[in-house]
C-alpha cells in the first residue's frame, strides 16, 4: 500500500487508504475471485496528479453510503452536486478506485459518463455486455433496466453514474440491487434531488488555499517555486477551482523550461479574464464539438447554454455585482434586472438550480470565474 503523503492515498476516519493504479484489465485480475474469474471494472483512470484536498468530503461519502458496513442493505443513493470543474468526476472515481471499496463490492463497479446529450441505450448496453449479459434483444432503454435491475439482485455492485443533466437519464441507472450502492454526479440541484433527495446531496466545494497550491505545486512545481506569492494569488484569482488550476498547472509545467515566459504567464492569468477563461483542456468534454476547443469557458458555459434567452442576460449582467468574496440580494439583483422582485426571486431560483448561484448566509454569490464568464458575456450582449 501507497506511503500515508503518497498522491495515490486518502485519509477516512483517520485510517489511511491506497487508491488503485493501473489499466482496468489489471485492476480486474488483480481483484479477481479464485474460481469466478475477474469482476466487471469500468473506473477512468486516476487524473496523474492524484488527488488533494478531498479526505472530509471522501469520509462523508463513505459514511452516507454506509461502507464501514457493506452487508447493509437497501442504503438509498446519494449525489454529488456542484458546478463544472469542481472535481465531482475525479472523487467519483477516487471512491470506485478505492482499495477498500473493491473488497466490499466483490461482484465489480460500474461506470457510466451520462453528459448533456447521451444515448442512453448504448450506456446500459455496455453495462450489460460488461455484467455478460446481451441487452441487445431488449425492446427499449426501460426494458434494458428491468433486466439491469433482474441481474444486480443478488449481487453487491458499487454503481457509479456521472454527469447526469436530465432526471430521466438518471433513472434509467436506478438498477440497484439491495446490497448495491449508487452514486450520482450532477451539476443541478433538481437532478441530485430527484435521483437521491436533498437529504443525501452533498455539495462539492472549491479546494482549501493550502490544497489548491499543493495541487498547482505538484503540477508545476517550477511555477511556485519561482514565486510563491504569486502562485498563491493565482490559486485566489481561479477561486480554489481544481480543473482551473489543473488546467493552468499543465500550461505553467510546459514552459517550466523558459522561467520568464512561465512567470509572465502567471502573472497574466491573474490580471487577465481571458487569459484564465481560455485554458485549454486537451481531452474531450460530453456536450462539447470536437471541431470546439474544450477551454474553462466552453465548461461552465455548458450550464449557462441551457437557461433561456432573458435568464442568459440576467446572468451575464449579475457579473456586476463581481465573484466570491462579493455578495448580493434579491432586491439589488431586480434593480439591475429592471423586473419585480418576484421575476428576481424565479430567476436566481433558476440559477442556483443550474449551479450558476449559490446562498450563503442569507445572501446569493457566484464563483469568480462564473463570474468572469459572466461579464464575457455581458460584453457579448451588448448590454
Amino acid at each position: 500500500m501507497p506511503e500515508a503523503d503518497s498522491k495515490y492515498n486518502v485519509t477516512i476516519h483517520g485510517n489511511a487508504y491506497g487508491l488503485i493504479i493501473g489499466d482496468n484489465a489489471s485492476v480486474r485480475q488483480a481483484f479477481g475471485v479464485e474460481g469466478t474469474g475477474p469482476p466487471p471494472f469500468m473506473v477512468p483512470t486516476l487524473p496523474p496528479q492524484g488527488v488533494i484536498g478531498r479526505d472530509e468530503m471522501l469520509t462523508q461519502i463513505y459514511d452516507l453510503l454506509a461502507l464501514e458496513d457493506p452487508a447493509v442493505a437497501d442504503i438509498p443513493p446519494i449525489a454529488l452536486r456542484g458546478l463544472g470543474g469542481i472535481g465531482k468526476t475525479t472523487l467519483a472515481i477516487a471512491l470506485g478506485r478505492l482499495e477498500l471499496v473493491h473488497k466490499h463490492f466483490p461482484d465489480g463497479i460500474l461506470w457510466a459518463s451520462v453528459g448533456p446529450t447521451p444515448t442512453i441505450r448504448l450506456v446500459l448496453d455496455s453495462w450489460g455486455r460488461t455484467l455478460g449479459v446481451d441487452l441487445l434483444p431488449e425492446k427499449d432503454e426501460q426494458a434494458c433496466k428491468e433486466r439491469l435491475q433482474a441481474i444486480l439482485y443478488h449481487r453487491r455492485v458499487l454503481l457509479l453514474v456521472d454527469d447526469v443533466w436530465e432526471i430521466v437519464h438518471g433513472q434509467f441507472f436506478n438498477v440497484a440491487g439491495p446490497r448495491c450502492r449508487t452514486l450520482f454526479t450532477t451539476r443541478e440541484s433538481p437532478v441530485a434531488h430527484a435521483l437521491a433527495t436533498r437529504e443525501r446531496t452533498l455539495r462539492v466545494d472549491v479546494l482549501k488555499p493550502e490544497h489548491a497550491l499543493a495541487l498547482l505545486q505538484r503540477l508545476a512545481p517550477d511555477a511556485v517555486a519561482a514565486d510563491r506569492e504569486n502562485a498563491m494569488r493565482l490559486c485566489e484569482r481561479v477561486e480554489f477551482l481544481p480543473l482551473a488550476l489543473t488546467l493552468a498547472g499543465r500550461l505553467l509545467a510546459d514552459e517550466a523550461d523558459v522561467p520568464s515566459r512561465m512567470q509572465r504567464l502567471v502573472g497574466e492569468l491573474v490580471e487577465r479574464r481571458q487569459s484564465r477563461l481560455q485554458l485549454l483542456q486537451a481531452e474531450g468534454r460530453p456536450g462539447i464539438s470536437e471541431e470546439e476547443p474544450v477551454s474553462l469557458q466552453a465548461i461552465l458555459g455548458l450550464s449557462v447554454e441551457r437557461l433561456s434567452q432573458v435568464d442568459q442576460e440576467r446572468f451575464a449582467m449579475a457579473s456586476l455585482f463581481g465573484g466570491d468574496p462579493l455578495t448580493w440580494e434579491i432586491n439589488a439583483a431586480a434593480f439591475v434586472w429592471e423586473c419585480s422582485v418576484a421575476e428576481a426571486e424565479d430567476t436566481v431560483s433558476r440559477l442556483i438550480q443550474r449551479g450558476l448561484v449559490e446562498r450563503r448566509n442569507g445572501r446569493y454569490w457566484m464563483h469568480a470565474l462564473l463570474a468572469d464568464y459572466a461579464a464575457e458575456l455581458m460584453e457579448r450582449m451588448g448590454l
